[in-house]
């Protein structure tokens, strides 16, 4: 969603798991609503594929000790520009690196606030200066990343959710 409240990307899962991610591009010339749905991925139970390069990114785990929990570990991948891409919790919010020999954050998941010490607030997933040019490949892999790490329960109702 952007500052002004526009959704940009929506999720949905079906009943078999597949989980597709939608762009909404702004388009002039089409006067009835202006906006149009293009699909960017899909993320299924074993693979994540990203539709605007030609084969689908394989995602490897890189697994920690077998007694932590899922939620810890980091989750290493290559992106389609080759380059080894890593979502990695940090202070308690998942963070996404490009790995090399500097690490540059791109993205970070902020959790929602209640309200009682601070200011409430939305749950948001915010682009740093960095990832400006791979938001579709944050915005999948992010997906892929709190479907796998998050969702308890293997089957859920299928839901559609915007970002």
């Amino acid at each position: 969603m952007t500052p002004d409240g526009i959704i940009m990307y929506q999720v949905n899962t079906t009943l078999g798991q597949t989980t597709t991610i939608s762009r909404f591009e702004n388009h002039p010339q089409l006067l009835s609503t202006g906006r149009v749905s293009c699909v960017v991925g899909e993320v299924d139970t074993g693979r994540l594929k990203l539709l605007d390069s030609e084969s689908p990114i394989e995602v490897v785990m890189v697994s920690g000790a077998e007694d932590t929990e899922n939620v810890d570990r980091p989750w290493t991948f290559n992106g389609p520009d080759g380059k080894p891409y890593t979502w990695q919790i940090m202070f308690r919010s998942p963070v996404l690196f490009v790995s090399g020999n500097a690490l540059v954050p791109l993205a970070r998941y902020r959790h929602a606030k209640l309200g009682i010490i601070s200011r409430s607030r939305r749950a948001f997933l915010e682009i740093f200066p960095a990832g400006i040019n791979v938001i579709d490949l944050i915005v999948v892999t992010f997906v892929s990343y709190a479907k796998h790490h998050w969702l308890d329960e293997p089957r859920h109702e299928p839901t559609p959710s915007a970002v």
